[in-house]
């Protein structure tokens, strides 16, 4: 008999364990005071909207709708999905303080931002293939919920981008057991030609509350390119945000860190939100502020009831949500090629009584504050960790510790350190690590542009029209200009040009011009039979042609290139 106590014991202990390690996944209808759109236009867009046509009725008279959400929880953070609202994630929230470390918008307050017009703010959006709030973020989009093997749950949102015919995903995943909510988006073009290339997640946090902004890098830039420094600026502080009380709105791209996180700290409320992924899948990293002035205050009352003003911190695919002017700089504009895809994992997460932020991984959030002869290291960890954290100073050991929290909890310390010495912090095998030489992370990227290149050569006026191209500006709109336009003039100039033949080749094709097509390609093969480039537009105009042997062969040596 005592055995089998001592076994239901050990028994319900384990059940009640793992029950406590679950996380769990419903949908609920939520009340929230709405303010509708309406008024679809019946004409298509026919300009870079084109198929979709726009809205045109606001209101700002509210009534109460149940809206259906996707609810995600676990023992430490509560997180919303809307999939009748773009399929963003709402708001989430971290449960033991109830603070938000993405924006939970008291309101569906529908103004007229995106393309298509409706936009709602807060939470985290998705965007993909033009530079924007996309046409899908204001309307129902498919969805389904699924219980993982591992305790977690998910959320898989998806639409197709009828601007770029591409096809995304984002799925939303809470871990059983961690502190932090995960997104894997993955964007494929299946399409047979290049697309334009843009995308960037944008998330939400409140200002108010000495909020910190903590973006590692020495640079900005804007969306056309300009440059400014960081995290200081003409003697102020803009990576305060009662220190941007000047001027308009602030879009600043922060560059020039080899760094996987940032986000930003509430002082007043001991509490912050963080992002991380890997550098190579998201080297940007964009701050939006509306500006302080009324210009910018005025979008508190448009975007929410009583929630209060807020800015986004934006994760992007490129440095810079690239406008026109910044084809002029060192940040051009990208394409998406044929058939490729693109996978991209991040997490997205509290920060916990650490007073900051210095390092970040999926283990902890590291902060290290220097005090006088010493340093105060704080630790918030994320997830279960026992594990040994070492304090070096000129490669020697000052201190170490085997810490062992739940997520969460917080490990504090403080180490003697001289004022002039470096340091490190290391969390076990690589879990996370920090240096207090920025010299370790900044990257010395050329921010201005080279004063040599001739913008009116063939080479220059190529590049005009291939940046034009990757904007989709293919026939005249409101700049006049069209990319076939430049191709010509950079062929005019040199008729032999591969580059600008291929280019307009394409031009032509996509204008359903074929003999035009063929016409320039073959210039191109002419010069060199093994351009990848040119051989696979070769292959596309013949099949349009029905000149299947040439449409083949082109084929068959482009795909010798891993490109095609």
């Amino acid at each position: 008999m005592k055995h089998f106590l001592i076994y239901l014991f050990i028994s319900l202990v384990f059940i009640g364990k793992n029950e406590a390690q679950k996380a769990f996944i419903s949908e609920q209808k939520l009340a929230l005071s709405t303010y509708m759109f309406s008024d679809p236009n019946p004409v298509a867009d026919m300009q870079k909207n084109y198929p979709y046509f726009r809205f045109d009725g606001y209101t700002n008279k509210s009534e109460k709708r149940e809206w259906n959400m996707v609810v995600m929880e676990n023992d430490y953070i509560k997180v919303y999905i809307s999939p009748e609202i773009g399929g963003k994630i709402w708001g989430a929230i971290e449960k033991s303080t109830g603070g938000e470390f993405l924006y939970f918008n008291d309101a569906v307050k529908f103004r007229d931002v995106a393309f298509r017009g409706p936009w709602t703010s807060g939470g985290l959006e998705y965007n993909f293939g033009l530079m924007g709030h996309v046409s899908t973020c204001a309307t129902p989009q498919d969805y389904v919920i699924k219980e993982n093997a591992d305790g977690s749950v998910s959320c898989v949102i998806g639409a197709l981008d009828l601007h770029t015919r591409t096809k995304w995903n984002v799925e939303v995943i809470l871990p059983a057991d961690k502190a932090y909510v995960e997104t894997k988006a993955t964007w494929h073009n299946p399409g047979s030609i290049p697309v334009t290339y843009y995308h960037y997640m944008n998330a939400a946090a409140k200002t108010a509350g000495n909020l910190e902004f903590i973006y590692p890098g020495n640079h900005y830039i804007g969306h056309g390119g300009e440059v400014g420094d960081w995290p200081v600026e003409n003697g102020r502080e803009i990576g305060f945000y009662e220190q941007n009380n000047f001027g308009p709105y602030k879009s600043y791209h922060v560059i020039n860190a080899y760094s996987d996180f940032f986000g930003g700290y509430w002082h007043d409320d001991k509490f912050g939100f963080g992002h991380m992924g890997n550098y190579e899948d998201r080297p940007g990293k964009k701050l939006w502020i509306w500006g302080l002035s009324q210009q910018g205050m005025i979008w508190e009352d448009l975007l929410t009831d009583s929630k209060g003003q807020y800015i986004e911190f934006q994760p992007g695919k490129l440095f810079n949500q690239a406008m026109e002017k910044s084809s002029y700089s060192p940040f051009k504009h990208r394409d998406f090629i044929p058939h490729d895809t693109d996978l991209m994992q991040e997490i997205w997460f509290p920060i916990k009584e650490t007073g900051g932020m210095v390092a970040a991984s999926k283990y902890g959030v590291l902060n290290a504050i220097r005090v006088d002869d010493h340093i105060e290291i704080k630790l918030s960890a994320l997830q279960r960790i026992k594990q040994k954290l070492v304090v070096k100073s000129d490669n020697k050991i000052v201190t170490e510790h085997v810490i062992d929290l739940n997520p969460l909890d917080l490990f504090e310390a403080n180490v003697s350190i001289k004022p002039s010495d470096h340091f490190t912090v290391e969390l076990g095998d690589d879990l996370l690590f920090y240096s207090s030489n920025v010299d370790d992370i900044i990257v010395n990227r050329p921010v201005e542009p080279n004063p040599e290149f001739e913008w009116n050569s063939a080479v220059g006026f190529y590049t005009r029209g291939l940046e034009l191209e990757k904007q989709q500006s293919y026939v005249k709109g409101n700049a006049n200009t069209m990319a076939q336009e430049f191709y010509i003039k950079s062929l005019e100039l040199d008729p032999a040009f591969a580059p600008a033949l291929n280019r307009l080749a394409l031009s032509f094709y996509r204008q359903m011009d074929y003999e035009n097509a063929l016409k320039y390609i073959l210039k191109s093969l002419s010069i060199d039979t093994y351009d990848a480039e040119a051989n696979y537009y070769f292959g596309l105009i013949n099949i349009h042609l029905d000149k299947i042997p040439d449409a083949k062969s082109g084929f068959s040596i482009a795909v010798q290139s891993t490109t095609y």
